[in-house]
C-alpha cells in the first residue's frame, strides 16, 4: 500500500477534518467522563474499606510489586489450572493488545508518531485485529466452560451474561466498522486489507460494494452510535457498579497488599486496648480483609481444594468470602453515606453460621489456591475469637480442650502418662539438670503424653543420641506452646502459654529448638516471636535431612516396603517444607517413593488442624479417611508421616478402612530409628 492508502482511506484530508478530529475531541471528553466514574467507584470502595480497622501493608514495596506483576501479567498462580488459565490469559493479553492499538491509532496524530500515520498506524491496526480476537477466542472459552462444562464451583449471574455479551458486541461492532472502510474503499488490494485488518477483511464481503453516498458521514455516526457509545457506556458500567469486571484493578491491588509476614502466622489480638475481641460486625475486621471481600473474583478454586467442602462440611470458603461482601454491601448500601444500615443481621449467626465457622481446620489450602491472595483463614480465626471471648460459643469438646490447656498445661485430655514418662530408659536430661546443650527439643503434649505419638519422641531421641547430638528438654516445666488455644479461637489463654514458654526458654539461654509437631514449629518459630521470643527453631525432619548430609546417621535400606509421604499442612503449605522429608525417605527407601495426586501444597488435610483434632465430625464424610482412601490408591505398604495430628488421625482411618493389615502410618523419625537398630 502507499501513503494515500494506509488508512484504510483514499481522502486523508476527508479523514483528519471529519472523521479523525472529532474522534479524537469525544475521546478526550469521554476519557474524562470515565476518570471521573472511575474515581466515583474507587472513592466510594476505598470509604468502605476504611470503615474496617488499622492494617499495616505499605512495608518491601519492591518485593509487593514483583509478585504483583507476576501475578498480573505472567498470571503466575492462575496458570497452576490449566484451562481456565489459558483462557484468562487469552482475554488478559488480548484486551492489553487490543487497547494499546486502539490508543496508539486514536493518537498517533497528537503525540507526533507519524504525520501522516503510516506503518506505526498499520502496526497499531493490526494490534488491534489480533487482540479483540484473542478476547473472542477467550471469550469463547469462558461462555463454554460456565455454559456448557458448568463445574460446581461457577456461579452464573446476569451479571456475567450481561458482561460476555457486551463485549462480544462491541468488538464486533468494531471489526464491522473496519470492514465497512474496506468494504468502500476504492484503494489497495485484497491482500493488503488481510495483512493488515485480517478479521475486518474477512466481514467487509458482508457489504454491499455499491455505497458511495455519504460514506464519511455514515462511518462516523455508524462508529459513534453503534460502537463507540456502548463502548464507553461499558465502562462507566463498570466503574459506578460492582461489577465482576472490577477485578481488573480490584485482584492486583489486592495482590499488592498481600501479607509478607510468616504464611503460618496468625494476626496478634492485643487484649489490653481491643474493643471487641475477633470480629462480630464486618466492621470488626481490617480493611484488607474488607478489600479481599471486593478482590474476590468467585472463581471456586478455594473451594475445589477445601477439606471440609469437599467432605460434605457447610464450609465452602468461597461462600464465606462471599456471604461476608454481602454483609458489607447490606450494611453501607448507599454510595458515599458510611452510617451504617440498621437493623442489620447477625454476622456470625445469620450470615455466617457457627456450624460453618467451626468445620475450618485452617489447612490453608484455600489461600494457597487463591489467585488473587484472599486470606480466609484470620476471617475464620476472627469470628471464632469472638465465639469464644465475648460469647462463650464453643463446641463441647473443644472447650474440654482449652479448660485442659488452662488447668494442666496441656491438651490431652485423660491421659495417664506424665511428660518424663517417656524418657524411661533412655538417660535424657532435662534443662534443669544440664542446660549446656547444643538444642533443646521441645517435645510437644502428643509426643510427650499420648501412647502412640510418644513412639515417635523415643524414636527421635534415639535418632539424636545415634548422631552425638546433645541436647536436652523442658520436662515437667514444658507447658503447651497454646496453638490449640489460638486455633480455636481462645487468644488470651494462648498469649499466656506462650508468654510463659518464652519466659522459660530465655531463662535457660535457649538459642535452638528442635520439635516433631509440626504445630508446635509453626507456632514457637512464626507466631512467638510477636511476643519477643526470637528462636531459631526447626522440625526434626530438617534436622534429621542435616545429619544424613553431614554423615552423622547412615540409614539402611528398607527392603521390599512401598512408601508414600502425606504433607502435614503446617509442614508443608504453612512453612514450605517439602523436600527434606521426602530425602529422608528416598535415602531408606530401594523402591521409588509413590507420590499421592494431592501431595506438597495441594496435599490433601488429615482433618486435625484448626482445632479439629479434638472435635468429632459429625456431617458429611470424615476427612481422614478421605485422605486414607487417596494414600490406599498409591498402593503403599505405608504412609510416612511428620506430624503426630497426622499420625493419630490415619491410625484411627485406617481402623475405619479395615486396612491394618496392608497399609501401616509411621513417622519418619520411627522409619529411620528403626533402621539404625538393624545397622
Amino acid at each position: 500500500m502507499n501513503s494515500t492508502t494506509e488508512l484504510f482511506w483514499a481522502n486523508q484530508e476527508v479523514y483528519i477534518l471529519n472523521i479523525f478530529l472529532p474522534i479524537i475531541i469525544a475521546a478526550l471528553i469521554l476519557l474524562t467522563a470515565l476518570v471521573l466514574f472511575f474515581a466515583f467507584g474507587f472513592g466510594r470502595r476505598a470509604m468502605l474499606w476504611r470503615s474496617g480497622s488499622a492494617d499495616k501493608r505499605v512495608d518491601q514495596t519492591w518485593t509487593r510489586l514483583k509478585t504483583t506483576l507476576a501475578v498480573a501479567f505472567a498470571h503466575a498462580r492462575i496458570l497452576k489450572e490449566a484451562y481456565p488459565g489459558v483462557m484468562h490469559l487469552l482475554i488478559f493479553w488480548g484486551a492489553v493488545i487490543f487497547v494499546v492499538g486502539k490508543i496508539v491509532r486514536l493518537f498517533s496524530y497528537v503525540v507526533g508518531l507519524t504525520v501522516p500515520p503510516q506503518s506505526i498506524f498499520l502496526y497499531a491496526s493490526f494490534a488491534s485485529e489480533v487482540g479483540g480476537a484473542m478476547i473472542i477466542i477467550g471469550g469463547c472459552l469462558a461462555v463454554f466452560r460456565r455454559y456448557v462444562q458448568k463445574p460446581p464451583r461457577l456461579d452464573i449471574l446476569p451479571d456475567d451474561t450481561l458482561i460476555f455479551g457486551w463485549v462480544f458486541i462491541i468488538l464486533l461492532t468494531g471489526y464491522m466498522i473496519k470492514g465497512y472502510r474496506i468494504a468502500i474503499s476504492d484503494t489497495g488490494s485484497s491482500s493488503d486489507w488481510f495483512l493488515w485488518a485480517p478479521v475486518s477483511h474477512f466481514l467487509s464481503y458482508l457489504f454491499p460494494m455499491f455505497i458511495t453516498q455519504a460514506r464519511n458521514e455514515i462511518l462516523l455516526w455508524h462508529r459513534v452510535l453503534i460502537h463507540t457509545i456502548p463502548a464507553i457506556v461499558f465502562f462507566a458500567y463498570v466503574y459506578i457498579s460492582r461489577s465482576r469486571m472490577q477485578h481488573v484493578w480490584l485482584s492486583p491491588l489486592n495482590v499488592f497488599f498481600r501479607s509478607l509476614k510468616p504464611k503460618g502466622a496468625l494476626i496478634s489480638l492485643d487484649i489490653e486496648t481491643a474493643e471487641s475481641y475477633g470480629a462480630s460486625k464486618i466492621e470488626h475486621f481490617t480493611w484488607k480483609q474488607l478489600l479481599d471481600l471486593d478482590a474476590c473474583t468467585r472463581c471456586g478454586r478455594c473451594q475445589d481444594n477445601c477439606p471440609a467442602y469437599l467432605s460434605g462440611k457447610a464450609l465452602s470458603p468461597k461462600k464465606v468470602i462471599l456471604d461476608l461482601r454481602a454483609d458489607l454491601y447490606e450494611v453501607y448500601p448507599i454510595p458515599f453515606v458510611m452510617k451504617p444500615k440498621g437493623p442489620r443481621r447477625d454476622m456470625i449467626s445469620e450470615v455466617i453460621t457457627d456450624e460453618v465457622i467451626w468445620d475450618c481446620t485452617t489447612c490453608r489450602a484455600c489461600q494457597e489456591a487463591c489467585p488473587v491472595y484472599v486470606e480466609h483463614i484470620q476471617k475464620i480465626v476472627d469470628m471464632r475469637r469472638n465465639l469464644v471471648l465475648e460469647q462463650a460459643r464453643i463446641p463441647e469438646t473443644g472447650e474440654a480442650v482449652l479448660k485442659c490447656i488452662e488447668t494442666r498445661g496441656h491438651s490431652c485430655r485423660g491421659t495417664t502418662l506424665t511428660r518424663l514418662d517417656w524418657t524411661n530408659g533412655l538417660d535424657i536430661k532435662t534443662l534443669a539438670e544440664d542446660s549446656n546443650v547444643d538444642l533443646v527439643y521441645f517435645v510437644g503434649c502428643a509426643s510427650s503424653l499420648e501412647d502412640r505419638s510418644s513412639k515417635v519422641a523415643i524414636a527421635f531421641a534415639k535418632i539424636l543420641k545415634a548422631a552425638g547430638v546433645k541436647f536436652g528438654i523442658l520436662g515437667t516445666e514444658e507447658t503447651c506452646c497454646g496453638e490449640p488455644s489460638r486455633r480455636l479461637g481462645n487468644e488470651y489463654l494462648f498469649q499466656m502459654q506462650a508468654m510463659k514458654n518464652i519466659e522459660l526458654l530465655k531463662n535457660y539461654n535457649v538459642k535452638k529448638i528442635v520439635v516433631t509437631c509440626p504445630h508446635c514449629f509453626n507456632t514457637i518459630k512464626n507466631e512467638y516471636p510477636q511476643f519477643g521470643g526470637e528462636f531459631e527453631v526447626v522440625h526434626h525432619t530438617q534436622l534429621i535431612a542435616q545429619l544424613i548430609k553431614d554423615g552423622k546417621i547412615k540409614p539402611g535400606q528398607i527392603d521390599n516396603v512401598k512408601l508414600t509421604y502425606h504433607d502435614s499442612c503446617y509442614l508443608g503449605r504453612h512453612n514450605d517444607i517439602y523436600e527434606q522429608p521426602r530425602q529422608i525417605l528416598k535415602g531408606m527407601s530401594k523402591s521409588k517413593l509413590l507420590e499421592m495426586e494431592r501431595s506438597r501444597n495441594k496435599g490433601f488435610c488429615c482433618g486435625g488442624g484448626g482445632g479439629r483434632y479434638w472435635m468429632e465430625e459429625k456431617v458429611g464424610k470424615r476427612i481422614s479417611e478421605m485422605r486414607t482412601e487417596q494414600v490406599i490408591e498409591t498402593g503403599a505398604d505405608v504412609v510416612a508421616t511428620a506430624c503426630p495430628y497426622c499420625l493419630q488421625m490415619f491410625e484411627d482411618a485406617i481402623k475405619a478402612k479395615a486396612a491394618e493389615e496392608t497399609l501401616k502410618p509411621r513417622d519418619i523419625a520411627e522409619l529411620l530409628a528403626a533402621q539404625l537398630e538393624k545397622s
